[in-house]
């Protein structure tokens, strides 16, 4: 244990709760302190680590914690959920649950109490209505809580609900999900907390009139999302503590029933994965209306994905939703907003209905000091001049402090079948001063006899707005390891109507290029390239007279490999292989046509929300920041290049080169695709493979493989 806690002069237990956070190496455990206050609270929690400077999240709270040594004192005056960060960090944080001490204050004619200690079950069944279910705070309940067809319901107490011994995947699906409400009314689930649930963690299914509230959720793997709201009526979710490894507060409708009067508010977020607030996708039902989410913090969310999504494409007419009062703290390169349109595995309905009525308002992106800006763009796009998305306000949206008035400063692209976008502000809100970075390439990117492509570009930098503007730009290539190039910032100062140019040069391996001109000021609407470099292999050269490249993945490792083909076998040099314990492996594929909706680029700092990935849209390459993941981009939208076969082949040798006919790979001509992946000790526990073209997940995506062109 990390810290030591008392409130009051009187010791608190410290306990621990299972993680995954990024960059997902490795599950880790999250220290969490809770107890009871009346009145006000003096917090004191003493640290191992040493102290120097502490963070207390959401900063909507304004605590400002006094620091003496490794001692961190905390007054309260309410009580309030949050996170202790020192140095910095959201690592090694202390989660801080002050809860009102409420006992059973309803009226029951059941009552099924759960005292201090373990209890395991595969499934707590509640039916009976008119009951009361209880868990002291030294409750721990391993299993399902499924409270089905009954009313008048009320989960409570202050223990804990625990799939930690549940075999993830367990079959059937029912088994799943660690709180369950289903085909019920007048139920509420109060106070508990929810660890480790299979699925997500608490689901409202095709029930109306339900209360959450003062729940704390901590999810840690796949698909543990915090509240599903599904199909369900009258439902209000307040105060709530979630850090999950997927979704925070959805609403879906699965053919229970219309959704209609949901809200969500009072309530702290952190997303390890995924998105913090979503209405989508699953919306089979008739309408979905009427839905709120106000007054939200989220206080982290690493991973790039929009922070408030719609996404459609069943049969429902979505209307009337509402996001208000959202402040919006440590979130690297995600989306504000993204309300779309469109096809994915998920769609189940034969016709596809439409969405109206957005309404965004006093939403506030704060950041994290030294943070880089670095958002990727917000979107609203329809499916077809039938499937729309239309009547969308925004009101008072703060960027860095400054309001954006206009889509443009927004960060925010309008796509096709959208209709009547609206922007409102206060006449005297310090709005945004819109400058313009404009990205672009002087003449050809040319293949050196070093193997490497160098190319200039001039970057434009041009006050749009109508006030001087003064910062700083710099110029980003993705992926990392394997461009270089000049990242140092260059300050501008610009009267209105003003232009900065910049020149770079840049040299880099061949593969797939991402360049963005990025800045930490909210005025910059910041500019991107897309480029495609061929990988070039004369034939019939040696593979001693060839040149070398860098393979490496995003945490910095870097090894040599020389490739070379002769009388059509592929030869690999590298040091790599000198170790008997390792190897390469080689995929290849045939290229495959492009086709609209095709995912083009997405690297390992996708996944950590740096760049966006792209794909082939109805007017060229644009944005995709909802495909984050290797399985979005496979599973849930069908993304990747339609490539016959990709063929896989390990090769070992100590002598430091190998072979392999390509006929073995199943490939043949003069044009084929290709990924070099090395199997080394140096990464044998980090997520993300060894690759030459950054392939994230080379056996099932072939978007990233280098495009090889024998001369």
């Amino acid at each position: 244990m990390n810290y030591k806690v008392k409130v009051n002069g009187k010791d608190i237990p410290v306990y621990e709760e299972k993680i995954y956070p990024a960059p997902y190496n490795s599950t880790a455990m999250m220290e969490c302190a809770m107890f009871f206050m009346d009145g006000t609270a003096t917090v004191e929690i003493e640290s191992e680590i040493p102290v120097k400077s502490v963070v207390v999240r959401p900063l909507s709270y304004n605590i400002k914690p006094q620091i003496d040594g490794n001692v961190i004192r905390i007054r309260l005056d309410s009580a309030l959920k949050f996170s202790v960060e020192i140095n910095g960090s959201e690592q090694n944080n202390l989660a801080v649950f002050a809860q009102e001490d409420r006992g059973i204050d309803f009226e029951y004619e059941n009552l099924l109490k759960y005292e201090q200690g373990e209890y395991v079950q595969e499934i707590f069944d509640i039916t009976k209505s008119n009951s009361v279910v209880y868990l002291d705070k030294d409750a721990v309940l391993k299993g399902k809580v499924l409270i089905h067809d009954c009313e008048n319901v009320v989960l409570c107490g202050f223990g804990k609900v625990t799939m930690t011994d549940t075999e993830w995947g367990i079959k059937p699906s029912e088994k799943r999900r660690a709180v369950e409400v289903i085909n019920c009314r007048n139920v509420t689930v109060r106070d508990i907390r929810i660890s480790d649930s299979v699925d997500w963690s608490l689901r409202v299914m095709g029930s109306d009139n339900v209360v959450i509230d003062n729940v704390k959720i901590i999810g840690c793997r796949g698909n543990s999302d915090g509240i599903d709201v599904c199909g369900s009526r009258n439902v209000l979710v307040k105060n709530i503590f979630t850090r999950t490894w997927d979704d925070s507060f959805v609403l879906k409708a699965l053919d229970t029933g219309d959704a209609e009067n949901v809200t969500f508010c009072d309530s702290v977020l952190w997303n390890d994965f995924a998105r913090p607030i979503e209405v989508g996708v699953e919306l089979r039902a008739d309408n979905v209306k009427d839905i709120t989410f106000r007054n939200i913090d989220i206080i982290h969310s690493p991973t790039g994905y929009p922070l408030m999504g719609i996404h459609h494409g069943d049969r429902a007419k979505v209307r009337n939703i509402v996001f208000e009062d959202i402040r919006i703290e440590d979130t690297p390169g995600a989306q504000l907003f993204d309300i779309r349109m469109a096809n994915s595995v998920w769609n189940r309905d034969p016709k596809m209905g439409d969405i109206s009525g957005i309404l965004i308002k006093n939403v506030e992106f704060i950041g994290k000091p030294g943070l880089l800006y670095a958002m990727s763009k917000s979107r609203i796009e329809g499916y077809s001049s039938e499937h729309t998305v239309r009547d969308i306000t925004v009101e008072n949206l703060k960027i860095l402090g400054k309001t954006a008035t206009t889509p443009a400063e927004a960060g925010l692209d309008i796509m096709d079948f959208v209709e009547d976008v609206k922007f409102k502000f206060d006449s005297d809100a310090e709005k945004i001063n819109l400058v313009r970075a404009e990205l672009s390439p002087c003449g050809e990117f040319l293949l050196g006899s070093d193997g490497l492509y160098s190319a200039n570009l001039k970057a434009r930098i041009i006050n749009e707005g109508e006030k001087a503007a003064s910062g700083r730009v710099w110029l980003w290539i993705s992926p990392v390891n394997t461009a270089f190039y000049d990242s140092k910032p260059y300050e501008y100062n610009l009267a209105p109507k003003e232009v900065l140019e910049i020149d770079y040069s840049v040299k880099m391996q061949p593969g797939k290029y991402y360049f963005c001109i990025q800045s930490d000021s909210p005025d910059v609407n910041a500019q991107w390239l897309y480029k495609k470099l061929d990988f070039v292999l004369e034939a019939g050269r040696d593979i001693s007279a060839q040149n070398e490249f860098v393979i490496s993945n995003y945490y910095g490792d870097k090894e040599k490999i020389s490739l070379a083909i002769s009388d059509d076998i592929l030869y690999i040099k590298s040091d790599v292989l000198k170790d008997k314990n390792n190897s390469v492996i080689v995929y290849a594929a045939m290229p495959a046509k492009e086709l609209p909706g095709e995912v083009k680029f997405s690297v390992e700092e996708t996944d950590f929300g740096v760049v966006p990935a792209l794909i082939l849209g109805r007017n060229g390459i644009e944005p995709a920041p909802q495909l984050r993941c290797p399985a979005e981009i496979t599973y849930v939208f069908k993304n990747e290049p339609k490539v016959k076969k990709i063929t896989k082949r390990e090769l070992k040798s100590e002598s430091g080169i190998v072979s392999v006919a390509l006929s073995e790979l199943d490939v043949c001509g003069r044009n084929f695709w290709l990924e070099i992946e090395a199997k080394t000790d140096k990464v044998s526990a980090y997520r993300y493979p060894f690759t030459l073209f950054h392939s994230v997940k080379p056996e099932d995506t072939a978007h990233m493989f280098g495009n090889i062109v024998i001369k």
